[in-house]
C-alpha cells in the first residue's frame, strides 16, 4: 500500500485514509484459463458473480460479448433504486494467452472512491486438465470515510464473489 495521504476529522476523531487500497482473493476453477478469460472478460456474466452487482450496460458494447481494450461498461449495483452506485470500467487489458484481464475507472464512484480497478490474472494449473487458478485484486482510493469503512465489507463480497459465486456460474455455464 502507498503511503497515507489525506488526514480527516470524524465525529471528533482523527481518521488516516490510505492511498492504493487492494483486496486480493484467489481461486481455482474448473475450466481452461482460456475459457475463464472469456466468461470474466462478458459483462453480462458479471451480475451472477458479484452480490452486489445489479446490471450493466452499455451503448456502445454488446454486454454479452467479451469485452476488448478501450470498451467501456456500466455497472449497476448497490440497492438500486434506493440507493443505486454506478461504475464505468474501460477494459485495459484483455490477453487470454498471457491470462491478464483488467478494467479501470478513473472517476470510480462521485464523492467515495477514484482510480478503481479489477484486475485478473488467470493461469492454467499445471498437470490439472481443464483447471485454472484466478488472483483477482481489487483496487480503488477512497476519497471518503465511506471508502475507507467499507473495505471489509468489500472483502467480504469479493471472497463470495470470486470462492463462491464465480465458480457456481463456470459450472452452470459448461453444463
Amino acid at each position: 500500500m502507498r503511503s497515507a495521504s489525506v488526514l480527516l476529522r470524524v465525529l471528533g476523531f482523527s481518521l488516516l485514509l490510505v492511498e492504493g487500497i487492494q483486496l486480493p482473493t484467489r481461486t481455482a476453477l474448473p475450466v481452461s484459463a482460456a475459457d475463464a478469460h472469456t466468461f470474466l472478460a462478458t459483462p453480462s456474466n458479471w451480475p451472477s458473480i458479484v452480490a452486489s452487482s445489479r446490471s450493466v450496460k452499455s451503448d456502445t458494447h454488446p454486454i454479452s460479448m467479451p469485452m476488448g481494450v478501450g470498451d467501456t461498461i456500466d455497472e449497476v449495483f448497490g440497492l438500486p433504486p434506493i440507493i443505486p452506485l454506478q461504475v464505468r470500467w474501460k477494459c485495459e487489458v484483455s490477453d487470454a494467452a498471457n491470462g491478464e484481464l483488467a478494467f479501470f475507472s478513473p472517476e470510480g464512484l462521485r464523492n467515495i472512491a477514484k482510480d478503481c480497478r479489477m484486475i485478473f490474472l488467470i493461469k492454467d494449473r499445471k498437470g490439472a486438465e481443464n483447471s485454472c487458478f484466478v488472483d483477482f485484486t481489487m483496487e480503488y482510493d477512497p476519497v471518503s470515510p465511506i471508502a475507507f469503512f467499507a473495505t471489509p465489507v468489500l472483502e467480504l463480497d469479493n471472497a463470495l464473489a470470486i470462492n463462491v459465486l464465480l465458480p457456481k456460474a463456470i459450472r452452470s455455464s459448461i453444463s
